[in-house]
């Protein structure tokens, strides 16, 4: 094999191939660095004079399943200006390394690939320490790349992480989506006001370009939003906004059944029914809902109520929908159904960020489909103990 194939098929430049030898696995290739002087890493001057030599040994990526170890003989030059002795560099391979950067790199291509941590161990042939240290490492690297300002529309939502052992709490981080790229923008450990504006976000820059803030009914997100981002329009996600008569449904649904001693299968399918678009159900189905509401009119009111809810986000146009809602508040306010009017307030509390959904049509959907994505990242690696590992992970997955 010539010197121009070695070192093409290296991509170390700065090396020239000696010779190399060939033992069971393994591909020893002598080389060494070619250059006329090195610049001193103290003083920055031009060093000519070589004080010795030292035997490096670099564990390079395998090429055709071969494992290649690359053993380097660097000279060490003095410095006539500061009096210093150092060791020249090689570009490819970082200071006090023994492995190389494309040696990492496949390790990463392999932790990606494979389905356990013995597969890439036995792969590289290195430890699972090396393996953890050198994909999260390339990871950041490649984040780094990518780095960008924030979009015009985002995402804000919450998912939980870890366990906390001192307080028995359940420790929740917080994910940033950037709806224009299609990809999760950040990572923040916990879901307070504090914690969100003490993190990462502040090294993202152009936050006056967000116009956009899509949020479910959360105040504290409500809240940061407004103070972080004070030109953004927040939009209420429409499915926290149905989804908030579920519960008051549910509730009276089970005390109608036990009023009335109703023996219900565990698949009964009033559960759900009671949950749908009346318009997409067919004609028996409808009759039975109507049969068991009969049961209760505190139930059959709230049920109506909600049927509206599901049609007033139907509705085309900010101004229409703008009329339904005041008339929609103003007939809850005449009910006596403690449900309906505890809906009614948190409704109301809500009217801008609900009504700017008509201007925009933008739900939330996106950002829990990256939750979705994060819960499996979990499950996959069987929990994290450590956020930093855990959010240059989801960055990298959903981006």
């Amino acid at each position: 094999m010539s010197e121009k194939i070695v070192t093409q098929q290296l991509l170390l430049p700065d090396l020239r191939f000696v010779k190399q030898e060939r033992v069971k696995n393994f591909r020893y290739i002598y080389c060494e660095k070619v250059s006329e002087f090195e610049v001193c890493p103290k003083c920055a001057t031009k060093c000519f004079t070589t004080y010795d030599h030292v035997n490096v040994t670099i564990k390079d990526a395998p090429i055709r399943s071969k494992n290649i170890i690359l053993k380097i003989r660097k000279r060490r030059f003095y410095c006539k200006s500061c009096k210093s002795v150092f060791r020249e560099p090689v570009g490819g391979i970082y200071k006090r390394f023994r492995t190389s950067e494309r040696f990492r790199r496949h390790l990463m291509w392999c932790a990606s690939k494979f389905m356990n941590l013995k597969e890439v161990q036995k792969q590289g042939d290195c430890s699972a320490w090396l393996v953890y240290k050198a994909y999260y490492q390339q990871i950041e690297l490649e984040l780094r790349r990518t780095k960008s300002s924030w979009p015009k529309t985002i995402g804000i939502d919450e998912h939980s992480f870890l366990r906390n052992d001192k307080t028995k709490r359940v420790d929740f981080v917080t994910v940033f989506i950037d709806y224009n790229n299609k990809r999760m923008k950040d990572v923040v450990l916990g879901k307070s006001h504090g914690d969100l504006l003490d993190s990462s976000i502040q090294k993202i820059a152009g936050k006056e370009n967000v116009k956009n803030v899509i949020v479910d009914l959360s105040p504290t997100f409500r809240t940061f939003a407004q103070e972080y981002f004070p030109q953004a329009r927040i939009i209420a996600d429409r499915f926290h906004v149905t989804k908030l008569m579920h519960p008051l449904i549910h509730e009276l649904r089970r005390k109608v059944i036990e009023d009335n001693k109703i023996e219900i299968k565990r698949r009964n399918p009033i559960n759900r029914l009671l949950l749908r678009y009346r318009k997409t159900l067919y004609a028996h189905q409808r009759n039975a809902i109507d049969t068991f509401l009969e049961l209760s009119p505190e139930l059959k009111e709230l049920y109506w109520y909600q049927q509206r809810i599901y049609r007033f986000y139907r509705i085309k146009g900010y101004n229409k929908a703008r009329e339904v809602f005041i008339k929609l508040t103003d007939e809850m306010a005449k009910t006596k159904n403690k449900q309906i009017l505890t809906y009614r307030n948190t409704f109301r509390s809500w009217h801008n960020e609900v009504l700017n959904y008509f201007s925009t049509k933008l739900t939330n959907g996106r950002t829990e489909g990256y939750n979705r994505k994060a819960k499996l990242i979990q499950r996959c690696a069987y929990g994290f103990r450590s956020f930093k590992n855990y959010r240059l992970k989801l960055l990298y997955s959903c981006q």
